[in-house]
């Protein structure tokens, strides 16, 4: 991979420190992050150190918890990992958040499809080189090659893709190898992206 355009915060930041979360915060989101992490969806470019992957879950209507920035190298989390988006500006740029940990660079992404259907109660950001590829000369959903991760037009662009549907999977042809899915609850954002692993890679 010649250049790896992943892992750095674009959007504005309103951050509060705080303390580790607690297990039963952050447990349910953890036993899908595993899975995912040991099909290596979710991990870390070795030469660049640079980490890809990411996962969220609603909490209640305006709050999500979401894995940490730069959190993909670790095989298992812990509350000093996650993190708790409170609040989000799509037109500022703008991510509010609280915990022990910066929220993940793909933040405001995960906001956006939050805020576009209250149904929506999960949404995991993987990366795979053959199921992204397979995605696109599949010409299955998928965003724009002009259209960076982790910026306003990606949130928008993603809005647009999604309209009404209250789960499916897509892939982001201007962010390398980065697939998203989401669904009205962890198990059915994680069975979509096992379904591609099973459709493409077995």
């Amino acid at each position: 991979m010649s250049e790896i355009d992943d892992g750095v915060i674009k959007y504005q930041r309103d951050f509060t420190k705080t303390e580790a979360l607690k297990p039963d915060q952050y447990r349910p989101l953890e036993c899908w992050r595993k899975k995912l992490y040991q099909l290596k969806l979710i991990g870390e470019y070795p030469s660049e150190k640079i980490g890809y992957g990411n996962l969220s879950m609603r909490l209640h209507e305006h709050h999500f918890l979401i894995t940490g920035t730069q959190t993909g190298k670790h095989p298992d989390l812990n509350g000093e990992h996650y993190t708790i988006v409170t609040g989000h500006d799509l037109k500022m740029n703008l991510i509010k958040a609280s915990g022990p940990i910066d929220a993940s660079s793909e933040a405001l992404t995960h906001a956006a499809i939050y805020a576009h259907n209250q149904k929506i109660q999960a949404v995991f950001h993987v990366h795979e080189k053959l199921l992204w590829n397979a995605m696109l000369e599949h010409n299955l959903a998928h965003t724009q090659k002009d259209i960076p991760y982790g910026t306003v037009a990606m949130a928008t662009a993603v809005n647009e893709l999604i309209a009404d549907d209250t789960c499916g999977v897509f892939a982001m042809a201007g962010h390398e190898d980065g697939i998203v899915s989401f669904g009205k609850n962890l198990d059915e954002a994680g069975e979509l992206i096992l379904e591609l692993v099973k459709r493409f890679k077995n």
